[in-house]
């Protein structure tokens, strides 16, 4: 690090226990429960501050598990802010299109990557704007390259909702196309880092 800027990259969050297996699901279903993981990742409602120093800051979402499927099922991966265990009521910070899996997938490793940062800030309520890209990279799915992650869910990943005057817990979702004991999505590692 040069320290160029006078800023660093900071560790916010660790997780100290794997998350939930999740397996016969088809809806969006939180992987970093409290139950597994103990203590949620959040964000505090002064994190980005109401002024225009807080344009630039960022967080940097990392997560790394397991997955399996039988058939080619589609996994979709969402992180939401808002209040804990938020799989719908507020908008994606970061997310995945659905991704194929290979046929019969069989512990395959994945690692989620997203850098989500501050554009705007407007007033308390869902009024600021925040952009986030990443990737997915796992040898289990069916593509091999472009597994974007992206604020919203799409490009160029804009999210232009998001309330910075709250506590943002960060949940770490995902859903199933298809529900089977066999097709089966573990959290084993979140990490949350404030970025300048």
């Amino acid at each position: 690090m040069s320290f160029l800027t006078g800023t660093s990259a900071e560790l916010i969050y660790a997780s100290t226990a794997a998350g939930a297996t999740l397996a016969t699901f088809t809806t969006e279903a939180q992987l970093n429960t409290t139950a597994t993981m103990g203590v949620q990742a959040h964000l505090p409602p002064d994190f980005w501050l109401p002024n225009m120093n807080a344009v630039g800051r960022g967080i940097k979402i990392v997560a790394r598990g397991i997955l399996a499927s039988t058939a080619t099922p589609t996994y979709t991966f969402t992180v939401r802010g808002g209040a804990a265990a938020n799989t719908s009521a507020t908008p994606i910070i970061a997310g995945t299109s659905t991704l194929t899996t290979v046929a019969a997938a069989t512990t395959c490793k994945w690692t989620f990557e997203a850098d989500c940062i501050l554009k705007t800030i407007g007033a308390a309520g869902q009024n600021s704007t925040l952009v986030s890209v990443g990737e997915v990279v796992c040898n289990g799915l069916a593509a091999t390259n472009d597994l974007s992650v992206y604020g919203a869910g799409t490009s160029p990943g804009t999210v232009a909702s998001l309330d910075t005057s709250v506590t943002n817990f960060i949940n770490f979702n995902v859903a199933c196309s298809a529900s089977s004991a066999s097709n089966t999505v573990t959290l084993q590692q979140l990490l949350v880092y404030g970025l300048n």
